[in-house]
């Protein structure tokens, strides 16, 4: 297990998705490795001891690391506007990144068998949810 940097300031709220830490563990600490249907696993460590499974179908596809960096840098503000629907009764259990456009955040909830999808798209600058379909 590693250390994660201390935030700088006394009033900081620790957040497991900081985007300074999910880039800083990114880069020095992620492991990857190509499950038995292919697609590719990335797991981020989080500041909490957990892990942040990220999946891609396509592990030869060349936007990975582009996206997989603009995901560290806006999945604290994702999860915030997330779990302003979710009351904080659901975390992140794994991220699929489906191409270079198009994912989705499987949240579950604490305790119980519950799932929540959030569908996200790339913007040119970083990840943000997609509006809902029409009807």
């Amino acid at each position: 297990m590693f250390r994660f940097r201390r935030s700088g300031r006394s009033d900081a709220v620790s957040s497991p998705y900081d985007p300074r830490d999910l880039l800083w563990a990114y880069e020095r600490h992620v492991t990857r490795a190509v499950r038995p249907s292919g697609e590719l696993l990335i797991e981020i460590p989080l500041r909490d001891a957990g892990t942040l499974e990220v999946t891609v179908p396509d592990p030869s596809a060349d936007w990975i690391d582009s996206r997989v960096r603009g995901l560290c840098a806006t999945l604290g503000a994702l999860d915030r506007r997330a779990q302003r629907i979710l009351r904080g009764e659901f975390r992140i259990g794994w991220i699929e990144l489906d191409s270079a456009d198009h994912g989705t955040v499987d949240y579950w909830a604490i305790g119980v068998n519950s799932e929540y999808a959030v569908d996200i798209s790339w913007t040119g600058d970083g990840w943000e949810e997609s509006a809902p379909e029409p009807d």
